[in-house]
């Protein structure tokens, strides 16, 4: 199944609208309304880091920037979408805060405090990280968990879409960007963008995108690499069961001439009693 390119909610869709420079206002909207700033306060301000996936040679090729890195006063922030989020992906995010924390120190200078806050927007939940539509966390002493470390240097936010899905019409504005990243079509996303030129605007850009030819080209690409690597990886897990078994039917001939009883063997190969009696024709 092809997944759903006309949504927030992919990855490379929301990292290369939110990205975009022609949609500057529209991050600066959206952050000024998660980190709860007067509208307007992040006006040209935003320092945005971020490198064209769809650009890239393949799929699987490593960058130094895959997020959406924003730098201004004295924050970075990093923004991520995870269609799926489980045990892996939360590692991976707070692997990215580190690593955000620890490009930004500069050798032989004087430590200064930087506050980097992380936000996740996931759906299809599979790990546990809180039933609220907002769940925050800080890095915490295992032996004092009392103790937060640098409770204002490092946040990581879950904003879970799978329960945004289950509001209704809400005229806050934070709540309507989280509807609107949510949508799962163009057709749901115009609907929450009426009458708002920001959101409509936005909207009209994301449909063009996702519809223009070489946008099109390129995700038909990296989904046939996507495809290609997963078949590529069963055949690996096949050939691999396949060998284990030829292995232990090796073990299991050499096992007859012991002094081990068929039973015992069973237990040491994970061979059936009736394969090894087959062995012995």
């Amino acid at each position: 199944m092809y997944p759903n390119y006309n949504t927030l909610m992919h990855d490379i869709i929301f990292k290369e609208s939110f990205a975009n420079e022609h949609n500057r206002r529209q991050l600066e909207s959206l952050l000024e309304n998660l980190l709860g700033y007067e509208k307007g306060y992040l006006k040209n301000k935003l320092k945005v880091s971020y490198e064209n996936q769809i650009t890239k040679a393949n799929a699987f090729e490593k960058a130094s920037r895959t997020d959406i890195i924003i730098d201004f006063d004295d924050m970075v922030v990093d923004l991520e979408a995870y269609t799926y989020l489980d045990e892996e992906s939360v590692n991976k995010s707070t692997f990215y805060v580190m690593k955000i924390s620890a490009s930004r120190l500069i050798l032989g200078r004087e430590y200064e405090p930087l506050k980097v806050v992380q936000y996740n927007f996931v759906d299809k939940v599979r790990f546990e990280v809180g039933p609220k539509i907002v769940n925050t966390f800080h890095l915490v002493h295992k032996d004092y968990p009392k103790i937060k470390i640098a409770e204002n240097m490092f946040q990581i936010n879950y904003i879970r879409v799978d329960k945004v899905r289950e509001l209704g019409y809400n005229e806050n504005e934070l709540i309507k960007w989280f509807r609107f990243i949510a949508a799962q079509s163009y057709e749901e996303r115009r609907q929450i963008a009426e009458g708002d030129e920001l959101f409509m605007d936005f909207n009209k850009w994301i449909d063009e995108y996702v519809n223009d030819d070489v946008t099109k080209e390129a995700m038909a690409k990296w989904n046939k690499e996507i495809e290609d690597n997963k078949n590529i990886k069963i055949a690996r897990e096949l050939g691999h069961e396949e060998g284990r078994e030829q292995r232990n039917i090796e073990i299991a001939k050499s096992l007859l001439n012991s002094s081990l009883s068929i039973q015992e063997i069973s237990e040491h190969t994970g061979l059936s009693i009736q394969e090894i009696e087959n062995l012995q024709n």
